[in-house]
């Protein structure tokens, strides 16, 4: 059993990064922190949205 949980940790950080190298490939794509307050993310999505 730890050996299937040791496999699913790894294979899901793989797959992380597989997603995280695909998306950085996309211009489209703002990243915003995950510690921004509500009203900055706010503030960002309208600044994109009335380009």
């Amino acid at each position: 059993m730890d050996f299937a949980i040791a496999e699913m940790k790894k294979n899901t950080r793989r797959f992380a990064k597989r997603q995280y190298t695909w998306f950085q490939k996309i211009d489209k794509i703002h990243w915003i922190d995950y510690q921004s307050s509500a009203e900055e993310v706010v503030a960002i999505m309208e600044n994109k949205l009335n380009r």
